[in-house]
This record gives C-alpha cells, sequence and structure tokens, in this order.
C-alpha cells in the first residue's frame, strides 16, 4: 500500500509547524507576541525617532507625522515580501515605510539608528505589553480561583503528605493557600521586572557616534526617544541592550510555569483513584480513554505539567545569550526569537488552570476516609510529644513502636497504646482535651492550617 499525499500547507493554524501557532493558538496572546505585532512594534519605534528628530530640529514636524502613518499602515506581510529582496529585516522594514512618504522625509526614517536600536527597544515594549495586558491578568484571575477555593476549604481537614506518605493533617484550604502564596509572588515580581526593561538609542557599538555628529547631547536625544514609547534608556548598552533583564523576566516565567507545573502535580495525584479526594468535571460528550470507557483522567492538569517541560528549553534557551563577543555578535539572534514562547506558553497554562480549577469538584467524604485511613497511627507525633511532656525519656521510640504496631495490626492507635500497660500508664495521665488530639486527630490536630490560610488570602487579595 502506498502511504497518503501529504497536503500543502493550508490556512494559517493548521498549515503551521508550531504547536502555539494551532492547538495552542491563542488569540489574545497573538496580538502582542506573533510576527505581524513584532513589526509593528519596531514600527512605533521608527515613529518615535521621527518626532524625536524634528524636536531636535533635524527633521521637520510634517516629516514625523508623514513616517507615523506609513508606520501604522506597514505589515507583516509586505515587510517579508520586502525582505526577500533585502536580506535584512529592518532594511525591509524601512523600505516599506519609506514607499508611502514623500521624498522630504524619506531621509528621516531610521535615521541615525542601527537596527537594534530599534529592534531592541520594540522588544522590551512587545514583551511589557504582553505581561501587562495578559500574562499578570491572568495569573491575578487564577489568583483569584485559588483564594476563593482555599477560604471555602480552609477548614476541611485533609491528610498532609510528606514523600506520598500519610503525614499529619492540615486543611485542603491551606493545600492551596500554598499556590495562592507562591503564584502571588511570582506575580510580584513579574511586576517588578517588566517596569526594569529598558530600550536604547546609542548606536552601533552604544558609544553614540552617528548621533554625535548631528546633535549636541546625544544621550539627551536618546532619552527623548525612548520617552515617547513610555521607556528608560538602559545604564549601559553595546550594540544591543544587556540582556540580563529580558532573562531575567525569562526567568520568572519560568519559575510561575514551575509553581502552576507543582499545582498540576498535587491536583492530578489528588485524582489518582486510590485518592480520589478531588476531580475535574467530565464535562458532557468528554472521553477519557478510546479504548477504557469507564477512564476519567486528569488530561488539564497533565497538560500544565507537560508544557512546563517547554518553558524549561526555552528559559535554557535565553540564559545562554547572556554571552556576547565584544560589542556584539550575532549567536543570539535566531534563537532571541523564540522568547515569545514561554511567555505564550505561561499564558495558555494560566488561563487552562484557572478554568479547570474553577470546575474542581472536591470530595470530602474522601478526605475523612483517607485521614481515617491509618487507624489514628497519624497521632503518633503529638502522642511522643505527650508522652515527653509527662517524663518520658524515650517518647519518641515508643510512639513509633505503638505506631507501627497499629499500622501492622489494623488496630486503631488509641487501641494499642490502652494494651500496652507503659502506654497506658501515661495516656491516664493526659487531660480530656490531650486525648481527643491523639483519638481524633483529623478534627483535633490541624495546628494553624486554617488559620494560616486566611492570613495568606488576605495578603494577596
Amino acid at each position: 500500500m502506498q502511504p497518503f499525499d501529504l497536503p500543502e500547507p493550508s490556512q494559517p493554524g493548521y498549515g503551521s509547524i508550531d504547536p502555539l501557532d494551532s492547538r495552542y493558538f491563542d488569540a489574545e496572546v497573538a496580538k502582542y507576541l506573533s510576527e505581524e505585532a513584532r513589526i509593528t512594534y519596531q514600527a512605533y519605534v521608527e515613529a518615535a525617532l521621527a518626532y524625536a528628530l524634528a524636536e531636535f530640529g533635524i527633521g521637520s514636524r510634517k516629516a514625523a507625522e508623514e513616517i507615523e502613518q506609513s508606520a501604522r499602515k506597514i505589515t507583516a506581510e509586505t515587510v517579508y515580501t520586502e525582505e526577500k529582496t533585502t536580506r535584512h529585516d529592518i532594511k525591509a522594514l524601512i523600505n516599506c515605510i519609506k514607499t508611502g512618504i514623500s521624498d522630504e522625509a524619506k531621509p528621516y526614517v531610521h535615521f541615525g539608528a542601527t537596527s537594534y536600536d530599534i529592534i531592541a527597544t520594540a522588544n522590551a515594549l512587545q514583551m511589557r505589553a504582553v505581561i501587562d495586558n495578559v500574562l499578570i491578568p491572568r495569573a491575578k484571575d487564577l489568583l483569584n480561583t485559588l483564594s476563593k477555593i482555599a477560604e471555602k476549604y480552609a477548614e476541611t481537614p485533609q491528610i498532609g503528605r510528606t514523600h506520598g506518605q500519610h503525614a499529619v493533617p492540615i486543611t485542603f484550604g491551606f493545600a492551596v493557600a500554598e499556590y495562592v502564596e507562591r503564584l502571588g509572588y511570582s506575580i510580584e515580581a513579574l511586576r517588578w521586572l517588566k517596569d526594569e526593561l529598558r530600550g536604547k538609542f546609542s548606536g552601533a557599538t552604544g558609544s553614540y557616534n552617528a548621533l554625535s555628529t548631528f546633535v549636541d547631547d546625544p544621550i539627551a536625544f536618546e532619552k527623548a526617544v525612548l520617552d515617547k514609547v513610555g521607556l528608560a534608556p538602559a545604564p549601559y548598552s553595546t550594540q544591543i541592550v544587556p540582556p540580563e533583564n529580558l532573562v531575567r523576566i525569562i526567568d520568572e516565567i519560568k519559575t510561575m510555569s514551575g509553581i502552576l507545573a507543582n499545582l498540576g502535580n498535587d491536583m492530578r495525584n489528588l485524582q489518582r483513584s486510590e485518592i480520589a479526594e478531588i476531580r475535574e468535571k467530565f464535562e458532557e460528550g468528554q472521553t477519557g480513554s478510546s479504548t477504557m470507557a469507564h477512564k476519567r483522567n486528569p488530561w488539564n492538569f497533565e497538560n500544565v505539567v507537560s508544557l512546563n517541560k517547554q518553558v524549561l528549553a526555552q528559559a535554557l534557551n535565553a540564559s545562554q545569550n547572556l554571552q556576547s563577543d565584544h560589542q556584539r555578535d550575532l549567536t543570539d539572534s535566531a534563537n532571541s526569537r523564540f522568547y515569545v514562547l514561554p511567555v505564550a506558553l505561561v499564558c495558555n497554562m494560566l488561563s487552562r488552570t484557572d478554568r479547570i480549577m474553577n470546575k474542581i469538584e472536591v470530595d470530602e467524604e474522601a478526605m475523612q476516609r483517607n485521614l481515617k485511613l491509618t487507624g489514628g497511627a497519624i497521632a503518633a507525633e503529638p502522642f511522643y510529644l505527650l508522652l515527653e511532656k509527662y517524663g518520658h525519656t524515650q517518647a519518641h521510640e515508643k510512639s513509633k513502636a505503638l505506631a507501627h504496631e497499629a499500622l501492622k495490626s489494623g488496630k486503631s492507635l488509641v487501641e494499642v497504646i490502652e494494651a500496652d500497660q507503659e502506654a497506658d500508664s501515661y495516656w491516664q495521665k493526659f487531660s480530656d482535651k490531650e486525648k481527643q488530639i491523639i483519638s481524633e486527630p483529623e478534627k483535633y490536630y490541624t495546628g494553624q492550617a486554617a488559620q494560616k490560610t486566611k492570613d495568606i488570602i488576605s495578603r494577596h487579595n
């Protein structure tokens, strides 16, 4: 049998290679991170330059207005078509802007600039805009969702788990509050980092050579250009803005991605058949498996965990651009174009996680069942502390032996204590409140979980 003929690439989305442009396409994110957006930001910087030239008496206001109007009409398609001739993306942009203006205005397009005056400044604007308008709002939506869940279940007992084993009781709200705190802190970090992004207009080596020929104070001219687009100049630049601030942002985006993946792992593990404390809502018509009809897979949380791996790869990609030979080389040119990927991925992860967390079903009965699964052996910690309070010199060893006996025999911890003559002699000294802690740790040994949950919610909302 001959293989099927491969189809020719068709419409954008299904003819693309990158899954972000098909399976994970998001129009709101694309508005800021697409090729169309990248070129639009570059055209915006070219227009700002024209107005600064007019202010410094080099060009005219009329020329600046012509350049702005032409820049507003620029499309990625026209620039890419021109680049087939120029073999240079910024030169293609310049030529396209010049096409729509008078001969009097043409000399002032890109006047005194080097390509990366435009590219570096546009990149900073693009990153800041997508963080401001998409990433942080989506992160805040998820933060609010998590806060509501944490508040609702602040006092709902759940077994705490360390190393995958039953530890001591907490509350489900407290477990969710972990992510309120971590995500909230990451949002604040991104707010600060995006405001540290810088632009430049300092020329081919960062030493203002070209501008020094035409203006008395090229540093003031740089500030004038960047003021128009709302950026501060980098304190030092070569042909490029030093990459640290952008890499730090991608590192923080990687950190946020890791937090989301950790939440996803916790939530999917709580859906294991043996635990079954929560469920992703199963929609009508949804299928868990193509063959096992009973399956209700936690696929959304697993998807978030999976996307995190791609974010990690892109963070490594960015970190490799911290080195550049002398005043600049081109070894960062191609791979830096992929900086948009971790941002787009995390935006997807945030909206997906928010959507699913809004619809999780919490099984409080299963939480109670799991709390009692060990027959109260989870009270071994308070029991040994109380033994010490009443003078036992080997309290930890005694509590461990009794807890293991309870687990082995299937009896409750209290039954084992009362059957042990030495332990029972101490047990009789316990107050009623202390006995309650050992008898019902799921009710009386949750510590400050509920209060801590409420404090965290208050701090981040």
